[in-house]
């Protein structure tokens, strides 16, 4: 097949070499139309369409298949990840509720735990300050009143050392402070009665 477009390509280049005249038929002007030319511009027509089609026809049918399987790939990847990023969003989505129930759980602990603690602290200090209370009320019943302010002082500040560590024990400082805060002014109100 190849051989055969070749001679009709050939032919045709040969018919336009030698025959000049019938190739630029068209330059030159009659005065009057004739069956002749017309026939020739007819079948010069059908021999360029013949040819266009033989010669281009396979590859436009191949260039035009080829695209249209571009375009049906590309539009088929393009599902594919537009797919895959609806999955990624649902999953992003599923992760940052299950992050919001952590961090809400990881709240509720928490607030648990200081409550247990603050309450752990709370009993620690009461059984100190009962400790210290029956403490100074045998020094107190010893002593005279000047003495018994002393006494009480001393107490006091025993008393808010041993809170301090205590309480450095088992807080942050940020509740550390609160607390001695606290505990200084109620021991100060009991060193002043």
């Amino acid at each position: 097949m190849t051989t055969m477009k070749r001679w009709i390509a050939t032919g045709l280049v040969a018919l336009a070499a030698f025959f000049p005249s019938a190739a630029v038929a068209a330059e030159e002007a009659e005065g009057h139309g004739s069956w002749l030319s017309l026939s020739f511009f007819v079948i010069n027509f059908l021999l360029f369409f013949f040819v266009l089609v033989y010669f281009a026809g396979p590859p436009l049918r191949r260039f035009f298949a080829d695209r249209a399987a571009t375009i049906h790939s590309d539009l088929a990847k393009s599902a594919k990840a537009f797919q895959d990023a609806e999955a990624l969003a649902r999953a992003a989505a599923e992760r940052i509720a299950a992050l919001e129930s952590e961090v809400a759980q990881l709240k509720r602990e928490l607030e648990e735990e200081t409550a247990f603690q603050l309450k752990r602290i709370s009993e620690l200090a009461r059984s100190n300050a009962d400790r210290i209370r029956r403490d100074t009320e045998v020094t107190a019943a010893a002593l005279v009143d000047n003495a018994q302010r002393r006494v009480r002082e001393k107490l006091a500040a025993t008393a808010a050392q041993l809170a301090r560590e205590l309480i450095a024990s088992h807080f942050q400082s940020a509740d550390q402070s609160r607390l001695l805060a606290g505990f200084m002014n109620r021991l100060g109100l009991e060193a002043q009665r």
